[in-house]
């Protein structure tokens, strides 16, 4: 598996990825956050693009700016001149926690919104960076954000740094079509099938445990195997993925990279669920750790890679 992209590389242990910077010390998705990371010698980060009205990549991960910036309306409605003007704020909530109280951190001073060939252009050439390109609801069906990501990436000479990856396998398509030599994944969250749980739940249970979960449900354990059986990924020839730590069990690992297929977890030690979705107990242990490490995972994905890159070596 090993390649001249650092996502693939063969280490022997995981790649510490600071998810979208280091968000403890810095704003996420700002260069503040991912200068921080480089000085700390994370050797990759996370961050998140969006388009603007006028097409510029946008490195932020919520579809309105309201939580982060206390504006009003969505990214892809306002040009990149009057996203310039907007500044993530001093304090900022990150929903709940895993026992379901309210988080907000407290930085230094407000910092700007940045570009994506900015956040390349400064920090391109230091660290490995993933590069999710969101779905951008409720325009679900614009993939033009996929091939101006792919443009700017080709432009800034740092693909072999680099991975693009999304929840929408259209994007993912719309990137590589753009940019042929881009490495490009699938990503899974592991309630992505709960639309479909009162249909699966009345089938007879599949079996097993989830990958870190207490219990299993069958929508649950049908995304396990369709991530190990790498389906997805098949169909549309990508050579990496990333999943939910919950997601990836004993077998996982395994036979992904038996096909030759890079598998990243997300997110430990997170500072909270900004989406409203329950955290599970184990993202926040030392021990999920130890376990994606034992199993063999190419990196994980961490918002606070400090402490995780002390767990790991």
């Amino acid at each position: 598996m090993s390649t001249g992209n650092r996502f693939q590389a063969a280490r022997g242990r995981p790649l510490v990825v600071g998810h979208r910077g280091v968000p403890r010390l810095h704003q996420e998705n700002t260069l503040a956050g991912f200068r921080r990371a480089v000085e700390l010698g994370v050797p990759a980060i996370e961050l998140d693009v969006l388009l603007s009205r006028d097409g510029v990549p946008v490195v932020f991960h919520d579809r309105d700016v309201g939580r982060l910036t206390g504006g009003h309306g969505r990214v892809i409605d306002q040009t990149w001149d009057q996203l310039a003007k907007l500044r993530v704020g001093r304090e900022l909530r990150y929903g709940v926690d895993d026992g379901g109280g309210a988080v907000v951190v407290r930085y230094e001073r407000e910092e700007p919104i940045a570009r994506l060939d900015e956040v390349l252009a400064e920090v391109g050439g230091k660290v490995a960076i993933n590069i999710e390109v969101k779905l951008g609801l409720p325009r679900v069906w614009q993939t033009e954000v996929g091939a101006r990501t792919a443009a700017v990436v080709a432009a800034a000479g740092v693909t072999d740094a680099v991975i693009v990856t999304s929840f929408d396998p259209r994007k993912l398509v719309a990137a590589r079509r753009a940019h042929p030599a881009l490495v490009t994944g699938f990503c899974f969250d592991d309630t992505m099938l709960n639309f479909a749980r009162p249909v699966l739940d009345r089938l007879p249970p599949l079996g097993g445990r989830a990958a870190g979960q207490a219990y299993a449900h069958n929508a649950h354990l049908v995304l396990e195997r369709i991530l190990a059986f790498h389906l997805v990924g098949r169909a549309l020839d990508l050579p990496v993925v990333g999943a939910e730590h919950t997601l990836i069990g004993p077998h996982t690992v395994a036979g992904l990279h038996r096909r030759g297929i890079a598998v990243g977890a997300h997110t430990l030690f997170p500072l909270g669920s900004t989406t409203g979705k329950r955290l599970a107990p184990s993202a926040s242990t030392e021990a999920e750790v130890a376990r994606l490490c034992a199993l063999g995972v190419d990196w994980i994905e961490s918002d606070d890679p400090e402490r995780l890159m002390a767990l790991i070596g």
